[in-house]
């Protein structure tokens, strides 16, 4: 049996080597164009869940090893640093109605596009502090980078939805036939033109997204330490809340998560605060 496990520990370097393919499809993608977006920011998600793997193989497999440290780390650089920036720099320029090449632009509209490799510099600066830091074994300082990266993906997934992709939206239309569907009709329309391909909201949100990821904040795990609610309220709620809110708003419950999971964070960072100042 060891024996075999022993040649199986090549996996967690093929997986971690698959998020980096992904993460470079998804650049790729992403720099194709509008229609390639959303194609791009599924290699997103696919690489986040190649990079779960990878730690949960090195695990079961006693495989761990600085060559697969560094190797995580140059992949999520890739996947987590670079394919959002494409996507976010082609977000912008759509939003910008920049047609042609970037230089051809007006240098304020230069420097709102630029400004979508804050996500890639700031992720590798991370990554590094990351590698260096024994602190963040157990839990992180600052947003990781697959969160930043699933929050960007998710603009190019919500950006072409309709209320049809809603299971609401039939239930709605069975109940109510004319009022509340058109409610939401509307409702997703706003969201759309106002905040994915609107750069007043888009530039901000790069920026806070990226921001986080370099901040010292501590984030609460996620990891459970039993099953019992009391020692795991924090967590449980908030499992159930993104399940909920993913299940009714599908794409669109995806940066409400993670904007919940900060602001959770720095209330609980607020709270212990308070209690060492006691």
């Amino acid at each position: 049996m060891s024996r075999f496990i022993s040649k199986l520990k090549f996996v967690p370097s093929l997986l971690t080597c698959s998020s980096a393919f992904c993460g470079i499809m998804a650049t790729v993608l992403a720099l194709e164009g509008e229609k390639s977006l959303v194609y791009a920011a599924y290699f997103i998600l696919a690489a986040a869940v190649f990079d779960f793997s990878d730690g949960f193989a090195a695990r079961l497999l006693h495989a761990a090893s600085e060559l697969g440290k560094q190797l995580d780390s140059l992949a999520d650089a890739i996947s987590f640093g670079v394919a959002p920036t494409a996507i976010m720099y082609q977000l912008l320029k759509q939003a910008l109605h920049i047609s042609g090449k970037m230089f051809d632009a007006p240098f304020w509209k230069i420097a709102v596009l630029m400004s979508a490799a804050l996500i890639a510099v700031f992720a590798i600066l991370r990554l590094a502090k990351f590698n260096i830091d024994p602190e963040q074994s157990h839990s992180f300082k600052g947003l990781a980078s697959p969160a930043c990266a699933i929050f960007v993906a998710s603009i190019a997934l919500i950006e072409p939805m309709v209320p049809e992709d809603f299971w609401i939206f039939k239930l709605a239309h069975a109940i109510w036939e004319v009022n509340f569907p058109y409610k939401l009709e509307f409702a997703l329309i706003g969201l759309e033109v106002y905040v994915c391909r609107n750069w007043h909201w888009l530039l901000p949100m790069c920026v806070f997204i990226a921001s986080m990821m370099i901040t010292n904040l501590p984030m609460f795990s996620l990891k459970l330490k039993n099953i019992k609610y009391k020692e795991n309220k924090v967590v449980f709620n908030f499992i159930i809340c993104s399940v909920i809110l993913i299940i009714l708003l599908k794409w669109i419950a995806i940066p409400l998560i993670i904007l919940l999971y900060i602001l959770i964070s720095f209330i609980l960072w607020l709270d212990s605060r308070k209690k060492t100042t006691k």
